[in-house]
């Protein structure tokens, strides 16, 4: 009993530190991770038997993936991309806009959100300057499009990686059942920008008479690693698709794919380490030891009894994981609820007469409600940190909800019609 309330105030107070900002999310969750399994060292919790509590095969995944990530990075290739964008857009903003939107839309499904924010944010921001428009007409557009196409697959987003590394869902399972709510909501959320900004109809192609004169093939700077790099790419993501078929599992595929990039670029592992993100990697590290430490004392199973007893529709408790988690992905983040939830639903699922219906409500949920608040998502936080760097007050809390709450319900709701199709149809 005393084990059980110490877990669930280091639960709580993970969170304080994480939605206060009073820590990194990394350090809090990796620090009150390692107390868990010091309090917990005489239930069997230790270091040794770590792998059960920690699931290394979405790690390797995603370690696998930064490193390529990075190499493709110092090639110049995405600011190429942008740089094209522009040219084939011939001045006129709203081309530039709407390709802008569905690129980084497309990227984010395979590339990781921040990698790819990060990458297109200075170019976003130079065209802002440049066509002197209000910056959050553009920036807050992209962040949604980012986290909508990390919705499409299991390496689109960490919360698809941790569904998909639970339930052993492959690649096409995942994204054939997921992209009909994604393309239709983001679909409506470019045009809803495109008719409540009526600026982005607006600009003067004669803005962009400087960025023209970007030679996009002059932007990559080492095109034979670059060829190298897309080629590793699509062999680790062609892995990760049929790694049930091939027996391997995705994280040695991915691990093997870093490896690979590592010789062919000639770097050390010390520059490589540069460009990882650890804080990710360790934030994971320790939520899945508080996590773990929530299930083994069966104070999640408290939560997962009072989801459950909410409704006795079938369709209903379906509708309540969507909406649960997305509301609640906007207040403690999308991470966060998807590991709390997971648990929950592994066990409701076993009596549930659709158990797979309640994974694509959580994938849906999670991944839509990122777009509610700037704490919502990692994403959000580091490009929020680069716009403030450039322009003052843009993306305050407030200025992001405006338009986040919007978008998030859009595409709640078409998920709930989209779900509740799918019930009455396999009913």
């Amino acid at each position: 009993m005393i084990s059980r309330v110490i877990i669930l105030i280091i639960f709580f107070f993970t969170y304080y530190l994480i939605i206060t900002g009073k820590s990194k999310n990394s350090v809090a969750a990796f620090s009150m991770g390692i107390l868990t399994l010091i309090i917990l060292r005489h239930e069997n919790m230790t270091i040794r038997n770590i792998s059960y509590f920690v699931d290394f095969n979405m790690l390797g995944v995603l370690f696998g993936k930064m490193i390529i990530e990075s190499t493709m990075k110092q090639t110049g290739v995405f600011q190429a991309i942008a740089g094209y964008l522009v040219i084939k857009s011939k001045g006129s903003f709203l081309k530039i806009f709407i390709s802008t939107i569905i690129t980084i839309a497309f990227l984010s499904t395979f590339l990781d959100n921040v990698t790819t924010l990060l990458l297109f944010t200075p170019v976003v921001i130079l065209i802002c300057r440049e066509a002197r428009i209000n910056p959050s007409l553009f920036i807050f557009p992209i962040i949604y499009a980012a986290n909508i196409g990390g919705i499409f697959t299991i390496i689109g987003d960490y919360p698809n990686l941790l569904i998909s590394s639970i339930t052993q869902k492959g690649f096409i399972e995942f994204t054939s059942n997921i992209f009909i709510p994604v393309f239709i909501s983001l679909s409506l959320i470019i045009i809803y920008f495109i008719i409540s900004e009526k600026e982005i109809r607006k600009v003067n192609p004669e803005r962009f008479h400087s960025l023209l004169k970007i030679q996009p093939r002059k932007a990559i700077t080492d095109e034979k690693l670059l060829k190298q790099c897309l080629v590793i790419l699509f062999i680790v993501v062609l892995g990760i698709v049929f790694y049930k078929q091939i027996g391997v599992e995705s994280s040695l595929i991915a691990l093997a794919g870093g490896a690979v990039t590592i010789l062919i670029s000639k770097k050390n592992f010390k520059q490589v380490a540069i460009n990882i993100e650890w804080d990710t990697l360790f934030f994971f590290f320790g939520f899945f030891t508080i996590i773990k430490a929530l299930e083994k004392t069966e104070i999640i199973y408290f939560f997962t009894e009072n989801i459950s007893s909410i409704t006795s529709s079938s369709i209903g408790l379906i509708l309540i994981v969507l909406w649960f988690s997305g509301i609640f992905s906007s207040i403690i983040g999308a991470i966060p609820i998807t590991t709390l939830m997971i648990p929950s639903i592994l066990v409701i699922s076993e009596t549930f007469p659709f158990p797979n219906e309640l994974w694509w409500a959580l994938v849906l949920g999670s991944g839509f409600g990122a777009n509610f608040t700037i704490n919502a998502s990692i994403s959000n936080v580091v490009v929020s940190g680069m716009i403030e760097s450039n322009f003052k007050g843009v993306l305050s809390f407030s200025n992001f909800i405006k338009k986040g709450i919007i978008v998030s319900i859009i595409g709640l709701t078409i998920s709930s019609i989209y779900l509740i199709i799918r019930y009455f149809y396999f009913l």
